[in-house]
């Protein structure tokens, strides 16, 4: 069983790299996904490190860029989210957090935005966020979805005693 959670941290890691590398929808990743799930599963604080890891291998391809911190910042906020939720079989709280990530993304992600490249303004804050509406639409639709994935193949993956997950006490 435990090699069955290495299989996992393993693919969650390699999934997130190749789907920021290869073509896709701007934010349609797993990214927020598996933030998530490393902190649902593996309930320890240093599982942070797999989408971390996974995000500076893809940088290191992609590029780093002058927003990095306003992107890792929520990745942490929303692991730290996963931590703290005990029923991960819970489909409902399964969306929520997907849902509630999704939009803590937005706002910090897109606050950096402001920050580098928009004008120090009310208009300009509502301008980068209205600006960032099509990518909110793809980050919601695909968090929900990977979630929803890998919600399933958790449970069935523990239900067949392939895997199993720390539930906090």
């Amino acid at each position: 069983m435990k090699y069955m959670n290495i299989i996992l941290i393993v693919s969650f890691s390699v999934l997130t790299a190749v789907t920021r590398l290869t073509p896709h929808p701007p934010n349609f990743t797993p990214l927020l996904s598996i933030a998530i799930f490393c902190g649902l599963i593996f309930k320890n604080k240093w599982s942070f490190f797999i989408p971390l890891s996974a995000m500076l291998i893809s940088d290191l391809w992609i590029g780093f860029h002058n927003v990095l911190f306003f992107v890792y910042l929520p990745l942490l906020l929303i692991f730290m989210i996963g931590l703290k939720f005990e029923n991960l079989h819970s489909f409902k709280n399964v969306t929520m957090i997907s849902f509630f990530s999704s939009i803590i993304f937005f706002i910090l992600s897109n606050f950096g935005v402001w920050i580098v490249g928009y004008p120090k303004t009310i208009s300009g804050f509502i301008a980068c966020y209205i600006a960032a509406i099509p990518f909110f639409h793809n980050t919601l639709i695909s968090t929900l979805m990977y979630s929803s994935v890998f919600l399933f193949a958790v449970r069935y993956l523990t239900s067949n005693n392939l895997a199993v997950y720390k539930k906090n006490k």
